[in-house]
């Protein structure tokens, strides 16, 4: 099975790189390429997992309900996307995100994602103690400047003192190359179908994310081109590829929290 993910959040790719943009914590991207994931994912009958900021939930509760009421799965993306770099109570920010979410959609949510995937011991305490069945953060890859986990593990784990369960972001099984979000869009369709190739005969059943702004045609000076390539319509008919491509070969899509 393959699950793909969505990381729907506000746009402030700019400001995190210490760029001032007039669109910087602009929430309509993510709304609108939501539409268009929506239309996709029902025209090929396909269930996705959804990590939501906070943030993003107070600015377009109706869209949180829309995606819920669709079938796919809701899980916590912090409640603001800024985690890399920043000084900040994680519990709080944590826990923040996800009253507000399961506010909106009346249930419980189970699966967690840190914005710009910041995996670490501390998070999974925390998310641990505060009744997370999965996290979803852990990219082992090696993008330098950024993170260098091409030591830890491709496949779900679990840990000895804690309750919560890893489940890592999809990777090359051994160059630990990435293989998601603008890695598909600037590199290729073929790019990520021979990854996923390679775990799915491996029996690891990948899991792929992307931004729901990808979606929707992205301009800004202030970000390398790579971060707007091939966004818009462009990057859904290559996810729809994806979908037939892996449909024809018999496999199925389906959530995060049905890896457990």
């Amino acid at each position: 099975m393959i699950s793909i993910t969505i990381d729907c959040e506000e746009w402030n790719s700019p400001y995190l790189r210490g760029r001032h943009d007039i669109d910087n914590f602009n929430t309509q991207f993510s709304y609108d390429g939501n539409t268009q994931l929506l239309k996709l994912f029902s025209k090929h009958n396909v269930h996705a997992t959804f990590f939501i900021t906070g943030y993003y939930a107070e600015q377009h509760p109706s869209d949180v309900l829309r995606i819920f009421k669709a079938g796919h799965e809701i899980a916590c993306h912090g409640y603001e996307h800024h985690y890399r770099n920043r000084k900040f109570n994680l519990a709080e920010d944590v826990m923040k995100g996800k009253k507000i979410i399961e506010k909106i959609i009346g249930t419980k949510i189970v699966g967690f994602r840190a914005p710009q995937v910041q995996y670490s011991l501390r998070l999974l305490e925390v998310l641990d103690s505060l009744g997370f069945t999965y996290d979803s953060s852990l990219h082992p890859a090696y993008l330098p400047g950024y993170y260098n986990n091409r030591t830890f593990p491709i496949k779900p784990h679990s840990f000895p003192y804690l309750k919560i369960k890893e489940i890592p972001v999809a990777v090359y099984p051994f160059t630990r190359l990435p293989i998601v979000w603008m890695f598909m869009r600037n590199l290729g369709v073929w790019w990520t179908q021979r990854a996923v190739n390679k775990l799915c005969r491996r029996g690891i059943n990948p899991v792929l994310y992307f931004h729901s702004w990808e979606f929707v045609s992205m301009k800004s000076d202030n970000v390398s081109f790579l971060f707007t390539r091939n966004t818009g319509v462009r990057f859904v008919n290559m996810l729809e590829k994806f979908i037939v491509i892996n449909k024809k070969k018999g496999r199925k899509f389906g959530k995060v929290k049905e890896l457990i």
